[in-house]
């Protein structure tokens, strides 16, 4: 200590370091609402166009599994295999690095590929965060120019490229109709002239070709040979040549009609206000900081509008940037109103206003001090860490406050003395139990880091930024302190008069209690054990819920619902909600878009953005605004609804990968008995207290055209069922057959039918090579039967999945009550058996860790 005081103008020069040093680490720090919890993870989607959910499964998401499921440090891989798509999840140890993870994935998505049939491509997805979808904004046209095909291309292809190019940035998922050129095949045409499909593919590939024909030397110099026979406009395809006959080419124009149109098979839609939009979400990269990210975002769609042509308009829906600042301004007042108070309380204490000022200066500088070490860590700046130092304000001023009044009253005592010598012999004297007092403080916060997983990393951040401050506050007391006393603290009056007489009373008190001491210590140890009784009977919760100034209302169809019905819904519970003032605007995703969610048209989000509480006035909580639109929603046939909030909804789906608070999975092999186990389990919930929104996810019911090969009459017509696929992959699946460019831009050539109902499908005719002409229904049973809409697996079990939120009551108590339900009514097969998940299960573990670490 006496070289501190020594050396005093070098430490004061550290103090002008430090502040200035902790300044720019405050505006540096990263900023984020909450600490991420994404577990490090690794998604793997494959499009399987035309193959149904079962079909998906066993051709693609099991060789998928089997093969990642080997990787190193590999713990979970969850899949959900949908007609259409594959989706993967495999989930790495924590702590395994990310691009490390994502590398070994890389090397083994050949082996992958090599093991599913031919035209399925698996692909890694972005390397987002589960808390990634950062900005929403749709791309308007307010004067009715432009089809949505037209928005769609002009985002892809004009505003993609530049918010892509921020950054941070991901990816963007991009909603809407994609621009493409529709041949419609007429049946009774071809039938006419004779053409089969395959001269139709043959005639559109023959002629939709270019090629590098390398290098010519000139004399006009070195050239570069290209050969561009690319197919440019409809009127170019509309004149290629099929067949000759009788001296006449016919032509594409003769046999189908060519129209500008939509890529087929889509499964997404987005919708603003009740109408159809072109949306996009941007998909922030992991590790990076959302306000920053947000802010430059804004910038780059403000250069993108002054590009768009006249009558377009960008306009940003949502970010996560409103509910990070909303968060940051509470936890920023709630520090303010902490070190006022602090140092109102010194005051009155000291009745000196130096010494109240250096207790009040100690908390600036001990938060300065923890920013520094939050900033060299890699640790954001959110409501877990920012709000730990609001809670502990009081504690960092703790040391200071025993330091300065001890120095103070040393020098009160003998003004006449050594101020060098009193200062070191008054820190001296208090530096071994402060620092003994603060550390035991920091062991408090020890048992925090024996989390994992997900409860982890919301709660690790919180304990160490506890403790870093508490250092940081010994630091400040010790060191710079005695210092800043040495210059600003004089002689005075050690004790004030209402504090005389309040120590008075508190020795009258002592003296008392000591009489009674034997009653005293009986009645604390009662109290004691009465506190242990009403710890057994408190709920328990894994994390409270943070109010995000939206809605978001899941609703879940009929799985073979169709799109313009999916569209109706989503207009209805959007409208709905537009009723109220304090609705800003609304917008809802249906289904998918084109690098999506493992989502159909059978489930919408609807997200409702409102105005400030301070403005509500037709209800006062978002619990009652859920309520009211719970009860106008509810007799809306065919439909389930299902309330949350966005962000919340993200961090249910990180922690089970299902979008509520209570996921209950039944696990099995046969899909029907699962489901069946499964609706019964959601009637158990339904009737216990506090579950809302109880769900069992429609994984059967989805219908099938299924167009199975008669192999017997293939061979008496010398067919292949190759020849029959190829029929049903390009007339009725929309398969590609080339593209046509303009400009610069490719767009998709795909064939279609006229007609596309069931009777022209039957009725299909396909020519065989020897001329005859038969139709589908003679070459193959067309039949419609019922098979299922979504599967999911866990470690390669497949699993039933009932969802359930929560008002109104604790969430231990509400499991423990499902648990001993179901251990009464249900009686599950041989090799079955039943997981819960979502926040109780982390709460769980978190809680079984602490009985252990904590004794």
């Amino acid at each position: 200590m006496r070289k501190v005081l020594k050396y005093r103008l070098l430490v004061l020069l550290l103090l002008f370091g430090v502040v200035a040093l902790g300044l720019w680490s405050f505006k540096k720090l990263p900023i984020d609402t909450f600490p991420d919890p994404t577990p490090v993870q690794v998604i793997i989607y494959t499009e399987t166009p035309g193959l149904s959910a079962e079909e998906t499964e066993l051709l693609v998401t099991k060789p998928i599994e089997f093969v990642l499921s080997g990787i190193k440090d590999v713990e979970l891989v969850r899949s959900v295999s949908l007609p259409g798509l594959s989706y993967v999840s495999v989930f790495f140890k924590d702590g395994t690095d990310i691009y490390f993870a994502r590398n070994l994935v890389a090397q083994k998505l050949p082996e992958a590929q090599a093991q599913i049939p031919q035209g399925y491509v698996p692909r890694m997805g972005p390397n987002t965060s589960g808390l990634g979808n950062v900005l929403f904004y749709a791309l308007l046209d307010e004067k009715g120019n432009y089809s949505l095909e037209d928005l769609k291309t002009i985002q892809m292809w004009k505003i993609r490229p530049i918010i892509k190019a921020t950054d941070g940035v991901e990816d963007i998922s991009q909603w809407g109709p994609e621009r493409a050129y529709l041949i419609r095949l007429k049946p009774e045409k071809m039938v006419l002239y004779g053409i089969s499909l395959e001269d139709v593919v043959k005639a559109l590939e023959d002629y939709n070709q270019i090629a590098g024909g390398g290098f010519l030397q000139s004399p006009e110099g070195d050239l570069v040979v290209r050969g561009l026979g690319r197919l440019k406009s409809v009127e170019e395809v509309e004149n290629v040549p099929i067949k000759k006959e009788g001296g006449v080419s016919l032509t594409i124009r003769d046999i189908a009609e060519v129209l500008p149109s939509e890529l087929p098979n889509r499964r997404g839609v987005f919708t603003l206000n009740g109408q159809e939009v072109q949306g996009n979400i941007v998909l922030k990269r992991v590790q990076t900081n959302t306000m920053e990210l947000v802010e430059e975002l804004k910038k780059k769609l403000e250069e993108v509008q002054k590009i768009l042509p006249d009558g377009l308009k960008v306009e940003v829906l949502y970010d996560q940037s409103y509910l990070t600042q909303k968060a940051l301004s509470t936890v920023e007042r709630a520090l303010i109103e902490g070190i006022l108070l602090v140092s109102l309380a010194i005051a009155l204490y000291m009745w000196n206003l130096r010494v109240a000022l250096l207790v009040a200066l100690s908390v600036p500088l001990t938060l300065l001090i923890t920013f520094i070490f939050l900033k060299n860590l890699g640790i954001s700046g959110n409501l877990m860490t920012l709000g730990g130092l609001a809670i502990g304000i009081g504690l960092f001023a703790d040391a200071t406050v025993v330091v300065v009044e001890n120095i103070y009253r040393h020098l009160s005592e003998r003004p006449q003395a050594n101020k060098f010598s009193i200062i070191v012999e008054s820190v001296s004297e208090v530096l071994r139990p402060v620092s003994f007092a603060v550390g035991i403080i920091m062991l408090v916060f020890l048992p925090i880091f024996s989390f994992e997983s997900v409860e982890g990393k919301y709660y690790k951040p919180l304990a160490l930024t506890i403790i870093l401050a508490l250092f940081s506050s010994l630091v400040v007391a010790f060191l710079f302190m005695p210092v800043l006393s040495y210059y600003v603290i004089r002689p005075g009056r050690e004790e004030t008069y209402f504090f005389k007489r309040l120590r008075e009373l508190y020795l009258k008190l002592l003296e008392g209690a000591f009489k009674i001491r034997s009653l005293l210590l009986t009645a604390t140890l009662s109290l004691f054990l009465f506190s242990l009784f009403l710890l057994s009977r408190i709920g328990t919760e894994f994390a409270p819920q943070l109010e995000e100034g939206a809605l978001l209302v899941k609703s879940f169809l009929n799985p073979n619902v169709s799109m313009e019905e999916a569209k109706r819904v989503a207009r209805m519970v959007e409208e709905t909600a537009l009723e109220y003032p304090e609705v800003v605007r609304t917008f809802s995703n249906i289904g998918r878009a084109e690098v999506g969610e493992p989502e159909d048209l059978s489930y919408i989000e609807t997200f409702i953005i409102l105005k400030p509480a301070e403005e509500w006035k037709s209800f006062k909580s978002r619990q009652e605004f859920e309520n009211i639109l719970r009860e106008r929603l509810e007799g809306m046939p065919g439909v389930e609804f299902s309330f949350t909030q966005p962000i919340q909804m993200r961090i249910d789906e990180l922690l089970s990968g299902v979008k509520s608070t209570v996921a209950i999975k039944v696990f099995g092999d046969d899909l029907k008995k699962i489901n069946e186990i499964a609706y019964k389990i959601e009637e158990i919930v339904k009737g216990i207290k506090g579950a809302v929104d109880v769900e069992t996810e429609a994984q059967s019911g989805k219908l099938q055209l299924r167009i199975v090969p008669k192999m017997e009459v293939l061979k008496r017509y010398n067919l292949t069922t190759a020849e029959l696929m190829n029929l049903v992959a390009y007339a009725l699946g929309g398969r590609e057959v080339g593209y046509i460019q303009q400009d610069t831009i490719l767009f998709p050539l795909v064939l279609g039918l006229e007609k596309k109902d069931l009777e022209s499908i039957k009725n299909l005719p396909l020519i065989t090579k020897d001329g005859n002409i038969l139709t589908l229904l003679q070459v193959a049973d067309v039949e419609i039967t019922e098979g299922f809409s979504t599967i999911r697996r866990e470690n390669g079990m497949r699993f039933a999945l009932v969802q359930s939120n929560l008002q109104g009551r604790d969430l231990g108590g509400f499991v423990k009550e499902i648990k001993e339900r179901i251990a009464k009514e249900v009686k599950l097969p041989p090799g079955y058996f039943i997981s819960f998940g979502g926040q109780f299960e982390n709460q769980e573990r978190a809680m079984k860790r602490l009985s252990i670490v904590v004794p």
